[in-house]
């Protein structure tokens, strides 16, 4: 970052990030960077973006409405940052530091930025499922012999979760990707706003399987040696998405704002949040406890929404939410 742009920001002193990583997680994130950057204060507030539009976007929009201060950058999954991108809350934003990411992880206009990997993986409860009765591929999964027994995200609320479905229909085709999500939907799936009730639904045998959950909440879960193990099916790749920061356009620091991006996609700060219990860094080859290669290997982790994927996201949103509600 060039010297001039951080007297700029020295000047503004302060910046403050709305988001929806956990306040205690953000702490060695926010010291590490007023550790480089001592003139400047991060105010970090945490925020929900469940729903469409995200409560997110409607206290910054209501904000701006009263003339007061709102966030300078925020944190959220990429399907959120779409939204907010669209009701233009968000700036472009050029940084050096972004080319060291592959091109489909990048947003390739600036508007945001990815800093956590979030790969979603599916489980299930192993003293109620044997191995030879796991289910082998999606498909299987529309037996009535799961009904009641599946739990997933909530997939009307058009979140991280029915982005999830959705960007399955190209992998999958039209023919097939229909038949699964009416066969789930046929066989009454639970449902939850937080992935955090998934991993309880499935451990506490209330359900069997659980279709969307984050690999950080099965690391935490195995370490903590919970009835869980990962149900691996082979027609599913690992689909990868990401929290990402942003810089918002009605915020009163912008090159605080940019200057905290750039150090969280930086290789030291990617390293930082790696070390974090557990958050997985979106840069590859960090060398942090939690990186992609350490917990996955080789496996193959579409990044997800991609732009082949967008194209039928909106209309099979409107589909699960006539179907799973």
């Amino acid at each position: 970052m060039k010297q001039s742009t951080i007297e700029k920001a020295e000047k503004e002193g302060r910046v403050l990030i709305y988001g929806t990583v956990e306040k205690d997680e953000f702490a060695s994130w926010k010291k590490a960077f007023e550790r480089k950057y001592p003139s400047i204060e991060i105010d970090y507030r945490r925020e929900y973006v469940y729903g469409t539009p995200p409560p997110m976007a409607k206290k910054m929009m209501q904000e701006i409405k009263e003339g007061k201060e709102t966030a300078d950058a925020i944190i959220a999954t990429v399907p959120p940052m779409m939204q907010m991108r669209d009701l233009n809350l968000l700036s472009k934003v050029k940084l050096e530091e972004a080319s060291a990411y592959p091109e489909d992880i990048r947003q390739k206009d600036g508007y945001w930025f990815p800093i956590v990997s979030i790969p979603i993986v599916q489980i299930y409860n192993p003293k109620l499922i044997s191995k030879r009765e796991l289910p082998k591929t999606a498909l299987d999964l529309t037996s009535p012999k799961w009904k009641n027994a599946i739990v997933l995200h909530d997939m009307t609320l058009g979140t991280l979760g029915s982005y999830w479905l959705a960007c399955l229909r190209p992998i999958f085709g039209e023919k097939k990707w229909s038949k699964f999500v009416r066969g789930l939907a046929a066989n009454k799936p639970k449902a939850f706003p937080l992935y955090d009730n998934i991993t309880d639904s499935v451990t506490s045998g209330e359900t069997k399987i659980g279709m969307t959950i984050l690999l950080h909440d099965l690391v935490k879960a195995k370490e903590a040696k919970r009835n869980l193990a990962r149900l691996i099916l082979k027609d599913v790749p690992i689909l990868t998405s990401f929290n990402a920061i942003a810089r918002t356009k009605a915020g009163k620091h912008p090159v605080s704002a940019e200057l905290v991006i750039d150090f969280l996609i930086s290789s030291s700060g990617q390293k930082k949040i790696g070390s974090t219990y557990v958050r997985i860094p979106a840069r590859l080859k960090t060398g942090a406890p939690y990186s992609m290669e350490k917990l996955v290997g080789k496996e193959k982790t579409p990044v997800f929404p991609n732009e082949l994927m967008l194209t039928s996201i909106s209309d099979s949103i409107k589909l699960f939410v006539k179907l799973f509600k």
